[in-house]
């Protein structure tokens, strides 16, 4: 069928207000002037083949509530492994491709050591890594212990040793034996089980470890440790303290000898370590700390005979060897020790006369002589000494 009528070249004012019961072929030349009153009751009955360019409404500002009615048919690509039971210690800082199938139990090769040497810069003694610390510190000690001291025979000096590396002292030399000798004192005298162990072998400086005392330049000076239950024996090193003047250690249970070369202390003024285990004799080299003032050794096990040397000290006031296990005479050297005061020597295996010129120093002889005690074993009914000037006491 044709349109009822051509179309008009201008559009009509108003719409009919009919539709026609047939369109027309095709649509007018200009749109209407107005949309039409209201709006169709339903939309046309299938959308558009393609979608428009733009959307017809501004994005909401919520999700919606639920996603969109049809999921996806699958994945883009399936996951590479399925995943592990445990999560692993820490995440790398960018993915793997894909992960491994299983762990090893264990690696392949032990890791390789460090090819470049651990930095320790440590200026007083020349060292620019741990290697050449830890040797050059292992050779100020051998001048000190031995060369074999630290082949892995000797705990005490081990234990010194590696409390020195462990705390990475850097200091001179003089500083690192002095430190070095002050915690091997508190190992060869069995420390962890002292009586009282405050503050040794600690980060704070030897001078403040309790009962060594120093001087103004925090120079070790003497060591007191009376009565603390130490055990061990003491270190022949204990010399390589130049200005020990002191070392008061009586009533405990120290044992072995008094260290042969003794007589390189010879600042020592006061050495006292009665009442403990000693043995063996007096060393020769004591005779020549001529600072001695006092030696107090009795109440031991020493043995062997006094030395014809005791002459050479002649700043000694005190001597108290009795209760020791002595033999041989008294010698008359002993008349050289004008300030002798005191001299306790019974109780051992003593044996023959005392100078008639040691007892001329009795301050009561006017003779410049300062003593005033001398006990021997020159009592009982068959005494051991004679003395007409000592107090006597029966063996």
């Amino acid at each position: 069928q044709s349109p009822s009528q051509p179309p008009t070249k201008i559009p009509t004012a108003d719409p009919t207000k009919l539709p026609t019961k047939v369109p027309s072929d095709s649509p007018s030349k200009g749109p209407t002037k107005s949309p039409t009153s209201s709006p169709t009751k339903s939309p046309t009955k299938s959308p558009t083949k393609e979608p428009s360019e733009s959307p017809s409404k501004p994005p909401t500002k919520k999700p919606t509530e639920s996603p969109t009615k049809t999921p996806t048919k699958s994945p883009s690509e399936p996951p590479s492994q399925p995943p592990t039971k445990t999560p692993t210690d820490s995440p790398t800082k960018s993915p793997t491709e894909s992960p491994s199938h299983d762990p090893s139990e264990s690696p392949s090769e032990p890791p390789s050591k460090s090819l470049t040497p651990t930095p320790f810069l440590c200026e007083a003694l020349a060292t620019k890594n741990y290697a050449e610390y830890e040797e050059k510190v292992k050779e100020i000690y051998r001048i000190v212990s031995g060369q074999d001291a630290f082949d892995g025979t000797d705990p005490d000096r081990m234990d010194a040793l590696n409390f020195i590396l462990d705390e990475g002292l850097c200091v001179d030399p003089p500083r690192m034996i002095q430190r070095y000798i002050s915690a091997l004192f508190y190992y060869s005298t069995e420390g962890e089980t002292w009586e009282e162990s405050e503050d040794w072998v600690t980060p704070k400086h030897e001078c403040d470890w309790n009962g060594i005392s120093c001087n103004d330049d925090l120079i070790v000076t003497g060591i007191d440790r009376d009565d603390n239950t130490l055990k061990g024996t003491l270190a022949f090193e204990i010399c390589d303290l130049p200005l020990l003047n002191r070392l008061d250690l009586d009533s405990n249970q120290i044992g072995g000898t008094i260290p042969d070369d003794i007589g390189r202390c010879q600042n020592l003024v006061s050495f006292d370590v009665d009442s403990n285990n000693l043995t063996g004799s007096i060393p020769e080299s004591m005779f020549d700390v001529q600072n001695l003032r006092s030696i107090d050794l009795d109440t031991n096990q020493l043995t062997g005979t006094l030395s014809r040397k005791f002459g050479n000290l002649v700043e000694l006031r005190v001597l108290q060897l009795f209760k020791n296990q002595l033999q041989g005479t008294i010698p008359p050297g002993m008349s050289l020790l004008k300030n002798l005061e005191s001299a306790y020597l019974e109780v051992n295996d003593l044996t023959g006369a005392v100078a008639r010129s040691i007892c001329d120093n009795f301050e009561s002889e006017n003779k410049g002589g300062s003593l005033q005690e001398f006990n021997v074993d020159c009592g009982g009914t068959n005494p051991e000494v004679s003395c007409r000037c000592c107090r006597c006491f029966s063996d």
